[in-house]
């Protein structure tokens, strides 16, 4: 039986299986005295009674700045909030500014999670086309409240927004007065191409950037971040005060020693080399059969869609789990293959579930 992908992060993996569905990182390399240092640090500081729903200021002071470094993103602390990660800050971003009804725009396909937010928030989830480079301006309705786009490396199909593409994207937003909610997903890992701009710096009024630390540290971490005009963020903190929701201070005393040292970026150097290795041992197996490997941790990989399931299972009868893009879609799909994630997986993992995966593929 082939293990549900909707399990991948809570379903143990099989000795001697290779897992190639996406969504987890590689968290075996990490710096373990920098991260006991930025715990000690943590430990140093007294628990707080009042916890901000902006986020600790030093953490905040210190994200305005990685993103401006990183990411060419003009912010500073008062357009950031410290959140729990993507899922937390986009649930914050619709519980501020959807009401029961207002039509809320996804990838499709896409990233199940947004969807799944939306409807719990009382909006109407509007499917949104993508093809190999993104969403697709052109065919965005216009009542929409907000649109859930993935520009650096769109999930699943792996494109690149061009710069085109955005100005149309951003052009559409200010014509129908709709909030783009940019999840700056993989955009720490790039391979071969020069980093494209942040919707949020091409249009810092109608765009709220979502980052976190799941993908480039741990998802156990708990840590990501929202940017937004200071207005947008005081009425989300409105939110965040009504549901006494917050983030684990200690956890954000930790993440700040770790940005403030330099650790956090000394680390992602480490892991975009590690993971540019694995990207070339698939690009080197599979070829030209992939698609969307410019960046991230996953590539897309399209298939007839007849050959797909019966692909998934001989795989699993050889030791190694794929995913496919049936449950990335609203409704019924219309692109068919499999999305290979290589960041949980060894680089000699990688490659040799690439070469039994080529060998199927060759089969007629």
């Amino acid at each position: 039986m082939v293990p549900d992908p909707y399990s991948a992060s809570e379903t143990p993996v099989p000795a001697g299986t290779i897992d190639l569905r996406p969504g987890r990182p590689w968290v075996r390399y990490y710096d373990v005295a920098a991260w006991r240092r930025a715990w000690r640090a943590a430990g140093e500081r007294p628990p707080s009674d009042l916890a901000s729903p902006y986020g600790l200021p030093r953490l905040r002071e210190l994200l305005a700045e990685h993103l401006r470094r990183a990411r060419a993103v003009p912010a500073g602390p008062e357009n950031v909030m410290v959140t729990r990660g993507t899922a937390h800050g986009l649930d914050l971003v619709a519980a501020a500014l959807l009401r029961p009804g207002d039509g809320a725009g996804v990838e499709d396909p896409g990233y199940r999670v947004a969807r799944e937010v939306f409807a719990a928030r009382g909006g109407r989830v509007v499917p949104c086309r993508v093809d190999e480079q993104g969403v697709i301006p052109a065919g965005l309705p216009d009542g929409l409240r907000v649109l859930y786009t993935t520009p650096a490396h769109q999930y699943p199909l792996g494109g690149r927004l061009p710069i085109p593409r955005r100005e149309m994207l951003l052009g559409w937003a200010r014509r129908t007065g709709a909030t783009v909610v940019e999840d700056d997903y993989d955009a720490e890992f790039r391979y071969d191409v020069a980093p494209l701009p942040a919707l949020y710096g091409l249009d810092p009024g109608r765009v709220v950037l979502l980052g976190t630390l799941s993908k480039s540290l741990a998802p156990d971490v708990g840590v990501g971040w929202l940017v937004a005009p200071p207005d947008l963020l005081h009425e989300i903190a409105r939110v965040r005060r009504r549901l006494n929701d917050r983030t684990s201070g200690p956890v954000q005393e930790a993440v700040s020693t770790l940005l403030a040292r330099g650790d956090l970026d000394r680390h992602l150097r480490r892991m975009r080399l590690e993971y540019a290795r694995r990207r070339a041992a698939i690009v080197d197996v599979l070829g030209d059969r992939i698609r969307g490997d410019s960046a991230g941790l996953h590539v897309y990989l399209p298939l007839p869609e007849p050959r797909v399931a019966p692909l998934v299972a001989t795989a699993a009868t050889h030791g190694v789990l794929l995913d496919t893009t049936t449950r990335h879609h609203h409704g019924p799909p219309h692109e068919h293959g499999l999305v290979l994630g290589y960041g949980s997986a060894s680089l000699p993992d990688v490659r040799k579930a690439c070469t039994i995966l080529s060998t199927l593929l060759d089969r007629p």
